[in-house]
This record gives C-alpha cells, sequence and structure tokens, in this order.
C-alpha cells in the first residue's frame, strides 16, 4: 500500500512540475507513466471500483487542464459526433446489461477515460515538438519494460513482486507474476497483464524508434533509442506470442514501403543482423518452427489456441442472435469475463470466461450495433492518416505513416486477444489516435507561418531597395 502511494505522489508531482510553464509539456511525462506503471499499481477501493494509478494520473491531467483552460487551443474537435454516439449507445447497453454494476465500470474505463484523453490532447497540444516528446517518451518507457524483462528471462525475478501479492495478475493456479506456459516455457509480461499484451506494445513501439532514429539529431537521445530497439525485438521474440511476431513483421514491411527515408537502411540492417542471429544461435530458428508445428498440432496446448478463436466467434454470434435484444445492445461490457460463455470447442462444451477476439468480445457486449459503431469510430482515424500520408508534404507525411502503421497493427492484434481495454496498449492505441488527428492541421499551421514569414522578409527586402540613399544607414 505505501509503495503504490509513493507512486502516486510520484506521477501527481511530476505531472504538476512538468505543467509550470505550460500544460502542454506534462504530457510526454503523462505519456511515460501510463505505459510504464501495471495494472497493480492500484488502490482497492472494496464495492466501488479500483483507483489505478493511470487514473490517478488522467485525474491530475484533467484538474491541471480545468485549472489552466486560457492555455488550451479551441480547434473543432474531429470524432467528437461519433464519440457521443458511441457514449450514448454504451449507456444503453449498460441499463440493458446482464451486470450494470460491471458494465458501468467498464463505462468509465473503456469510454470516458480514452475520450477524456483524447479531448485533453486535441486541445492542449500546440506544438509538433510536443508530439515527438510524447512519441519518444513512449518508446522510452517500451525500454525500460524490456529491461524488467531480461530479469523475468535471466534472473526468473518480475518487477511484479514489488506490489502486493493480492493485487498479482497469475494464471495457471500458479501464485507468482511469472508466466510459464507448458510447451512454451517462460513468456516475458514485463509490466503487462499477459505476454501477448506486451506483444502487442512492442509491436506498436517498434515503428516509432525506427522513425525517431531516421531525423533525430540529439546525440543522448539517439544512444537511448539505438538501445531501446534491439530491447524491443527481442522483447516480441522472448514474448513467445505468434500474433506479434506476425504484426512486427507486417509493421516493417509496411514501414518500408510508405517511408522513403532511412527508415529503409534501418530495416535492411535488422532484417541483416536477424538472419546472423538465426545462423549464429540455431535455437532461435528451432524455437520458431516448433511454435508453428505446434499451431498446426491441434491435440498440443499451443495449437489448441489457435482453434479456438474460429469456435469462439461462431459462440458469441450464436448468443448475440438468440435474442432480438442482445442482437442489438448485446449482454453489457465486461460481463464476458464475469459471466463467461459455453463454447463448443474440440468436441466438448464447457464454460470459457477469456475472450480471445476484441471484436467478438465487442459484439457479445455490445451487439451488432455497438460493433458498428466501434469499427466505424477506430477506423476512421485509420482512413484519416492514410489520407493525411497522401496530401501532406515530405518529410512530414512521414510521420502520418508511422501512425497508420500502429493503429493498422493494433487494430489487426484485437483479432487475437481482448486487448482494447486490458492493458496499458489500449491507452497507447488511443494517444497514437490523438496525435494523428492533432497533427496534420499543426503541420499545415507551422507552414503557412514559414511562407508568411518568407514572404514578409521578401517583402522588407523590395521596400529597403527602393529606399533613397539618403534614408538608409
Amino acid at each position: 500500500m505505501l509503495l503504490i502511494l509513493c507512486i502516486d505522489f510520484v506521477v501527481v508531482v511530476s505531472l504538476i512540475r512538468a505543467s509550470r510553464r505550460r500544460l502542454e509539456d506534462a504530457l510526454p511525462v503523462f505519456s511515460f507513466f501510463l505505459v510504464l506503471l501495471p495494472f497493480e499499481a492500484r488502490l482497492v477501493i472494496p464495492g466501488l471500483f479500483d483507483l489505478t494509478t493511470d487514473r490517478i494520473a488522467l485525474l491530475t491531467l484533467f484538474v491541471l487542464f480545468f485549472v489552466r483552460r486560457q492555455q488550451t487551443n479551441r480547434n473543432p474537435i474531429p470524432l467528437k459526433g461519433l464519440m457521443l454516439v458511441h457514449i450514448g449507445f454504451a449507456l444503453c447497453s449498460t441499463l440493458f446489461s446482464l451486470s450494470i454494476m460491471t458494465s458501468t465500470k467498464l463505462l468509465v474505463a473503456q469510454v470516458l477515460e480514452y475520450y477524456l484523453l483524447y479531448y485533453i490532447f486535441l486541445r492542449v497540444i500546440t506544438d509538433v515538438r510536443t508530439i515527438y516528446n510524447i512519441v519518444y517518451a513512449m518508446v522510452i518507457a517500451m525500454a525500460i519494460c524490456c529491461t524488467f524483462g531480461l530479469f523475468e528471462t535471466y534472473a526468473s525475478w518480475s518487477i511484479l513482486r514489488i506490489f502486493p501479492s493480492d493485487l498479482w495478475v497469475t494464471y495457471d493456479n500458479r501464485h507468482d507474476p511469472l508466466y510459464i506456459e507448458w510447451g512454451r516455457g517462460l513468456r516475458i509480461r514485463s509490466t503487462f497483464p499477459h505476454p501477448i499484451l506486451f506483444g502487442d506494445a512492442l509491436a506498436m513501439s517498434i515503428p516509432l524508434a525506427l522513425y525517431l532514429l531516421s531525423f533525430w539529431r540529439q546525440r543522448w537521445q539517439r544512444v537511448m533509442l539505438w538501445l531501446s530497439l534491439p530491447l524491443m525485438f527481442w522483447g516480441v521474440y522472448k514474448t513467445s506470442s505468434r500474433g506479434p511476431w506476425i504484426a512486427t513483421g507486417i509493421a516493417c514491411v509496411l514501414l518500408f514501403f510508405l517511408i522513403k527515408t532511412r527508415v529503409r537502411k534501418y530495416l535492411l540492417a535488422v532484417a541483416l543482423l536477424v538472419s546472423i542471429a538465426l545462423l549464429a544461435r540455431p535455437g532461435i530458428w528451432t524455437t520458431i518452427a516448433n511454435l508453428y508445428l505446434q499451431t498446426q498440432d491441434t491435440a498440443s496446448e499451443v495449437g489448441a489456441s489457435y482453434q479456438f478463436r474460429p469456435a469462439l466467434n461462431h459462440a458469441v454470434i450464436e448468443a448475440v442472435s438468440s435474442q432480438p435484444g442482445r442482437a442489438l445492445l448485446g449482454y453489457g461490457m465486461g460481463t464476458f469475463r464475469e459471466l463467461g460463455l459455453d463454447i463448443n470447442f474440440l468436441g466438448e462444451v464447457n464454460h470459457w470466461y477469456t475472450c480471445d477476439n476484441n471484436w467478438a468480445l465487442f459484439l457479445y457486449e455490445t451487439g451488432y450495433g455497438g460493433l458498428l459503431i466501434i469499427s466505424i469510430l477506430l477506423l476512421k482515424p485509420l482512413l484519416m492518416t492514410f489520407q493525411n500520408y497522401l496530401r501532406l508534404p515530405q518529410p512530414e507525411r512521414y510521420f502520418s505513416a508511422v501512425f497508420f502503421v500502429m493503429l493498422a497493427v493494433f487494430y489487426f492484434l484485437l483479432l487475437s486477444v481482448a486487448g482494447y481495454c486490458w492493458g496499458q496498449q489500449g491507452f497507447m492505441a488511443w494517444i497514437v489516435i490523438s496525435l494523428s488527428v492533432a497533427y496534420p492541421g499543426i503541420v499545415r499551421r507551422d507552414r503557412s507561418a514559414l511562407r508568411a514569414a518568407s514572404k514578409g522578409s521578401r517583402r522588407d527586402l523590395n521596400e529597403r531597395s527602393h529606399e533613397p540613399a539618403h534614408g538608409r544607414c
């Protein structure tokens, strides 16, 4: 308890100190803590809700925003209408829920917190340097998480052990935060609830690190990025998660074709180093090959988890189609994990409490109406980032390409895990959405100001050239 109070105190004081000059300077600090700190950093209020450190950070940011409103901009807020529609629909789904209290908690966590973060970021960010500092803070936070993963791998010790044991998220009836799975051994999770979620966050962060390296000039920050990049690739490998492996590969391919800068050279260098590692350490290739072979074997635990997804999707569709009301509004947010669902899997019907497909989870908990609204809401920023990539001039367009890759990777990974509101990567995704929406307007404003300044300089020069000789110094 004392440790968590100390962490909360450090977070609040850091945000207040960072915002002394302007609130915008607190956003990188906020993003750093949001990515780094685990779900175990929370104060449990019996009968109500958990007061997590990320909620305290968001509440602190909101108070600072409310107190210093004179520093905010007044530009229109894109996606606001869709967000209001989703909030209204989620509220109706909550009132129709099988567990109103559980759905109310998820309504706050999955809807209000994300949208409040988005609103504050859009109102506060006015400088492109703030955006760069935010993504740099996220990359460094992920690098620190990978450092914690080193201790898991080589010392069999998890950083989560410093928190009270009754707050640990554990698996397979093991009262230990280390994640050890039959057939795959130790899988690192760092400060994330599950190895897959840690891998998801790494797959989103690697494109950021590569892009920042392509233009960053500060020496010590470049050193930190160069140290972070191999750690993150190593971290993805040590999660032993197929989805993040595939997503990382997809991200690298998309970056190579979309960005025509030094990023391509770095990607080729990464490919060369990976090839050398596979040749020098055959065990790495053997691990990857064995995981692929186990995936094809339905008798193995790894293969069974792969085959579970189609059975899950079929069961969810049947469940929501059983009643017209449930088809429209679903069973309520959070009810799947609390109440579970009967799933016919490998010839046996068992009651499952995990939904390893967040798109299917959207359907089960909020019905076809909720799935349609959240799909439009999430896919619209993806389309906007690609349009900005096509419309913005070089080199600014390449940052929009990075945002596009990160969001595409995140949405792809939602097919394999319920990661939208479970783990830090959900907040990471909404930070990226916020930055991708704010970035084009700031770029166009800065370019317009630069052109105006250039025209003004030329006009002053022409006026001076026509002044009479005695009027000059």
